[in-house]
Parts: C-alpha cells; sequence; structure tokens
C-alpha cells in the first residue's frame, strides 16, 4: 500500500472581482516585441520597405523603358553587312518636290543592298550631283560628277542600314558645261 501526499492548498493570484478598478490592477510587464515602440518601428520600416520597392520598380520599368529605345537606336544607327540586294527604280519629278512621297519602301531588315535607279532620260544633261538629305536630321550623302549609263539610268548602290526611318529628299541637278549646277529632279523617299 502506497501512500498518499496531502493535498496543499497554494496561493494563486486571482483575477480581480468584478466592479474592481484598472488603476488598482496590478501591472503585466510586455515582452519586447509587444511593446508599443517596437509594433511602430516594426510598422514604419514595413512601410519603408514598400515605397523602397515601388520606387524601384517604377525605376526598373523606365530603365527598361529607355534600354529598348537605345537598342532601338542603336540598331537603326549602327551600319550592318547587308544580305541580300533589291532594286528600286525610282522616276524623278522633273519640275519640284512632289507633295506625297515618290516611293515609300519598310526598313529592312535584315540589311540589303538597295540599287536605286534614278531615271534621268528627260533631261540633257551629261554629269549630275545626287544629294540625298533626311528631313530634320541633315545631309547623308553627296555624289558629284555622276554620269548615267546607257539606259539613261543614274544608279547608286547603298547599305539599308545607312538610312533609318524617316522621309528622305533626294536632290538631282545637272552640271552645265561652265561646271555650274542646275536642279533637274527631286524626289521624296519615306523610309518606315
Amino acid at each position: 500500500m502506497r501512500l498518499r501526499k496531502t493535498a496543499v492548498q497554494v496561493e494563486l493570484d486571482l483575477p480581480p472581482p468584478p466592479g474592481f478598478s484598472a488603476a488598482e490592477a496590478p501591472e503585466l510587464e510586455l515582452a519586447w516585441w509587444q511593446k508599443p515602440a517596437t509594433v511602430i518601428a516594426l510598422a514604419a520600416t514595413i512601410v519603408l520597405l514598400l515605397v523602397v520597392t515601388i520606387v524601384s520598380q517604377v525605376s526598373a520599368h523606365r530603365d527598361r523603358k529607355l534600354a529598348a529605345a537605345l537598342e532601338n537606336e542603336v540598331k537603326t544607327l549602327t551600319l550592318r553587312a547587308s544580305t541580300e540586294g533589291r532594286a528600286l527604280r525610282i522616276p524623278p519629278n522633273p519640275r519640284s518636290w512632289s507633295t506625297s512621297p515618290d516611293a515609300t519602301i519598310r526598313w529592312p531588315e535584315p540589311p540589303e543592298l538597295l540599287d536605286v535607279y534614278l531615271p534621268v532620260g528627260y533631261s540633257d544633261f551629261k554629269l549630275f550631283a545626287v544629294t540625298i538629305d533626311k528631313v530634320d536630321a541633315g545631309r547623308v550623302l553627296l555624289v558629284q560628277r555622276m554620269v548615267p549609263d546607257s539606259n539613261r539610268d543614274l544608279r547608286l548602290s547603298l547599305n539599308s542600314s545607312a538610312f533609318g526611318p524617316g522621309e528622305y529628299r533626294i536632290r538631282l541637278q545637272g552640271s552645265t558645261w561652265r561646271g555650274a549646277r542646275v536642279d533637274a529632279g527631286w524626289v521624296r523617299l519615306v523610309v518606315r
């Protein structure tokens, strides 16, 4: 037979009775992570991290957009080797610039070697100067003392990567026997 230990009453703190004011209640010690200062600091840190995340996402989106634009610009401005050839026959307007483009071509990708034929059979000049200007950019090409071939065509072979998208104006000038230049034809070319 085992002996039993006698029951002992332990004094435990009881909750305050109803009607007892909270000011008279004993104050409980909170853990460090439960204190208001810690909770406020944690909330401020979360808000700060959220703001940093939003700012970095907006900045990354802007940088990706800028990088894509610069990549397209580099592709447009870089002279690259042509893989194929294509012939373009563009009759010049002998009076002045046309109101609408005389020719519209797609900007080829990959680049092509463009053989541009400018028929000048309507003119009596034996020597020509060909000037190509890009609208809102400047002079692209100037060829002087060009002689038409047996078909009375001025022929230029150009790498298409030398021309980016935009409008180009080709001006033909004939040379007189004294060497003076006289306007002989105009072409408006649009590259899209």
